[in-house]
């Protein structure tokens, strides 16, 4: 399995209904995802932690292509060494952004590379629409685990409109945002069933998509990471070495 941070960020999706939009007024809140025309050569997002439990940066390549169901974005998730953790494949549509496709990679003991796929059971991920406090959005996914397949874990999110806002982040202006509070809850069937709940929230900034995220850890503990820059896939792997797939 992956460290704890890595494994809920292969879930980063949420649940509803998406329905055809009726146009940019009804969606005031496409600007706050990530600008996916600017992707089509590949973004890198930079994210570093927030507080002191020693977690290392992580490093987002983002890339969109265009097909005839719409623009997708894929995301590529990768730790400090380069080595990938995660791959998320989203749809665009009208009103809202679609889960295709989530996968995550782990080690065996012989460190040999295990991907991991997730059933995705509801496919939403993020909504353009105008936010109704009141509506929760849920997302579950379920996968069996590397090693015993008679074992399978399910996450459920509880997504929720929380505020609009505005943060500082390293190196820009303040930066407008939308918040949405999570609640997530992690079945395990083992021997009977192990549930473990948390609390978290995730900030979106005005053209620049996923700014921050944190969860509270039932052991108290708080993940929290944030953005410290962003650049174009080229420019990164020319500073920093190239980001594959191996």
């Amino acid at each position: 399995m992956p460290n704890c941070h890595a494994l809920l960020l292969c879930f980063l999706a949420s649940a509803l209904f998406l329905l055809p939009g009726c146009g940019d007024q009804e969606n005031p809140y496409r600007d706050y995802y990530f600008p996916l025309d600017d992707f089509d050569g590949g973004q890198v997002y930079i994210y570093e932690p927030a507080n002191e439990l020693g977690l290392g940066n992580e490093i987002w390549a983002l890339t969109t292509t265009r097909t005839d169901s719409g623009t997708v974005l894929t995301t590529r998730i990768f730790d400090p060494s380069h080595t990938l953790i995660q791959r998320i494949r989203e749809t665009e549509v009208m009103n809202g952004m679609l889960a295709d496709e989530t996968v995550y990679y782990t080690r065996d003991t012989n460190d040999v590379r295990i991907t991991v796929p997730l059933t995705i059971t509801r496919h939403a991920l993020f909504p353009f629409t105008v936010p109704d406090t009141s509506k929760v959005y849920t997302y579950q996914a379920s996968w069996k685990e590397p090693g015993d397949s008679t074992l399978t874990t399910t996450l459920t999110r509880y997504r929720r409109y929380d505020r609009e806002d505005r943060i500082s982040l390293p190196g820009r202006k303040p930066v407008n945002c939308v918040v949405m509070k999570l609640q997530e809850e992690i079945e395990n069937d083992g021997e009977g069933v192990l549930s473990l709940k948390m609390n978290g929230e995730e900030t979106y900034g005005k053209h620049l998509g996923l700014v921050a995220w944190k969860r509270i850890l039932p052991s108290g503990d708080t993940i929290a990471f944030q953005l410290k820059e962003t650049m174009s896939l080229k420019q990164y792997e020319a500073k920093y070495g190239t980001l594959n797939d191996q």
